[in-house]
């Protein structure tokens, strides 16, 4: 079956998470890009060159027989990287980030932005080089395509990375204008395709918070994680959220002692359905001190 201009169009848009609506702005009408993608529509010349820099790619994208192996092969090496970074192999997603620089498929915008970001964090954590790091987040966010609209998903957790590194060196206020920015835009975050950046960030943003003794709001940024993990069904830092929530609380108040206590055996609960070792010492520690007064 051929493999039609529509088809390779609404592969690209998804791709990207554009919407139609997106896409078509001051283009053409949302109507006939769903058509042309239902391939029932034919695009002339200049609106598919006008819809091909607005999804960063030439002409030719909508052509070769590459293109379409050419999305999957992307998607399995951004995946790949973000597993390597959820475990921790940095040494493994620099070796990636190196191999791809050059590699045609990734001369897009936003792929180019993602490297750079993913080659930020690998930087901070295998060489400690906040100032390099940070340059290359800084860089990464240069590419924006569009300054004057909202963040898009990974211009958001870039800016979460920054907020974390400022959090590592002890510029616990410059991360918290960044929290602060970030959590500004909530309105428009539920529309992310998945909540567990909202969470994450929720949860940084508790601990720096924490960090600043500033325990109110700590405990406010992490009830307002718990309560979306609840709504999502996620068990993504639930436990994490009620351990920093039960430390936040007692140091809040130290009269609620009890609730602390049980806040941290509800992060032992969680803790146990997936056992990492150094969690789960962690949390014995702070709650013998607990325990203790």
């Amino acid at each position: 079956m051929n493999y039609l201009i529509g088809d390779r169009l609404k592969d690209l848009r998804e791709h990207l998470s554009m919407s139609q609506k997106e896409l078509c702005e001051e283009i053409c009408t949302q109507g006939l890009i769903s058509r042309i993608e239902n391939n029932t529509a034919t695009p002339t010349a200049p609106l598919l060159h006008q819809m091909a820099i607005r999804l960063g790619v030439d002409l030719n994208y909508f052509f070769d027989d590459i293109s379409r192996n050419g999305i999957n092969y992307v998607k399995e090496t951004t995946n790949l990287i973000d597993s390597h970074i959820r475990d921790h192999h940095y040494p493994e997603v620099m070796k990636i980030i190196r191999f791809e620089k050059n590699n045609p498929l990734f001369k897009e915008r936003h792929l180019k932005q993602y490297l750079l970001w993913r080659e930020g964090i690998c930087l901070f954590h295998m060489n400690h080089d906040s100032h390099q790091a940070l340059t290359l987040l800084d860089n990464a966010l240069k590419l924006r395509v569009d300054s004057e609209k909202n963040l898009t998903e990974n211009e958001i957790d870039i800016l979460a990375s920054k907020a974390i590194i400022y959090s590592k060196m002890n510029e616990l206020d410059l991360a918290a204008e960044i929290y602060s920015k970030l959590l500004s835009q909530v309105d428009s975050l539920p529309m992310l395709s998945s909540q567990r950046l909202i969470i994450r960030i929720l949860f940084n943003a508790s601990r720096n918070e924490y960090d600043r003794k500033n325990f109110k709001q700590s405990i406010l940024y992490a009830d307002k994680a718990i309560k979306t993990c609840l709504e999502e069904d996620q068990l993504y830092l639930l436990g994490h959220l009620f351990f920093q929530k039960g430390c936040s609380l007692f140091q809040y108040d130290p009269t609620e002692k009890d609730k602390s206590i049980e806040l941290l055996n509800e992060a032992l609960h969680i803790y146990r359905l997936k056992p990492v070792t150094e969690f789960i010492n962690d949390l014995h520690e702070e709650l013998e001190i607990i325990k203790n007064g």
